[in-house]
């Protein structure tokens, strides 16, 4: 009888925890890749366009863009244009749970090459948004681009 008793005290439990953790999941945050240019000229900017749900908490959060070279010669490591990690605060939009968000990074001094290597970047991105709470959104990954460099 007492095990009977602890394998449905023991269901009993893990059915409170699947509909909180479902629950709390449901909550985040979500972003959706709406459009970006694969190929950004020389003097041109990468533009993604985000929309974004469940969005209540993302006030005053952060949105990342991670960069990753995916390059066939690699840059030599001395080149160091651009931040691969770029945090940009989420301005305060009034607790909307809706929502569009434009990203953009211009080639010239982020996304291309700074010595005069004259080869083309090809860059995959990872997306996401942290809330002040510290709730981490979906993570979206980018197709390629390629940046052309004269």
């Amino acid at each position: 009888m007492k095990s009977g008793h602890l394998l449905v005290c023991t269901l009993s439990l893990t059915l409170i925890v699947g509909i909180g953790c479902g629950k709390s999941s449901n909550s985040k945050p979500k972003l959706a890749l709406e459009s970006i240019n694969q190929v950004v000229g020389h003097d041109d900017s990468m533009r993604a366009m985000f929309k974004l749900s469940n969005a209540r908490n993302l006030s005053n959060g952060l949105f990342v863009a991670i960069r990753n070279r995916i390059n066939q010669v690699p840059f030599p490591v001395t080149d160091s244009v651009g931040l691969d990690t770029f945090p940009v605060q989420i301005p305060n939009f009034n607790g909307s749970a809706t929502g569009e968000l434009r990203f953009a990074l211009p080639s010239q001094g982020f996304l291309s090459e700074s010595g005069n290597l004259h080869m083309n970047d090809t860059l995959i991105y990872k997306f996401y948004a942290i809330t002040t709470n510290n709730d981490t959104s979906n993570t979206i990954t980018s197709p390629q681009i390629v940046i052309l460099n004269p």
